[in-house]
């Protein structure tokens, strides 16, 4: 039961959807506002082409595609200059570093469980209480 539970409800587009994920449990993965966005649209990108794309290998060959970090590059808020190639270069290899990336996919523990054609996803912080001290 969540009698006790605080819940938020709030509208959000699927793009923003992915950086909020991650802005909300950013305590557990520590990606700062750069990587948390790369890999949001990373995500978003996942999700789009996962409507179309069923086999795994040739949909994350598209997420990784040219024109996709094209599209990241113009997507990614990054103050007045947008996202260079080199930065976004940069931010791929420290999500590899990270094991964010591996063999040009993102970790499944990063890919939020979002049902296709979904309009509501929740994420759930069970705080289990195990000292009263």
């Amino acid at each position: 039961k969540m009698n006790n539970a605080k819940v938020a409800s709030l509208n959000i587009t699927l793009k923003d959807l992915f950086f909020k994920y991650l802005n909300v449990t950013q305590a557990f993965h520590k990606l700062n506002n750069q990587q948390q966005q790369v890999l949001a649209l990373l995500l978003y990108y996942h999700y789009t082409f996962k409507k179309e794309v069923t086999n795994d290998k040739i949909l994350w060959k598209l997420v990784f595609d040219y024109d996709t970090k094209l599209k990241i590059r113009e997507d990614a808020v990054f103050g007045e200059k947008g996202l260079n190639n080199s930065t976004l270069q940069n931010i791929l290899t420290t999500l590899r570093m990270k094991n964010i990336i591996k063999d040009n996919k993102v970790n499944d523990v990063f890919i939020p469980e979002l049902e296709l054609k979904s309009k509501n996803f929740k994420i759930i912080f069970n705080f289990n209480i195990i000292d009263n001290g």
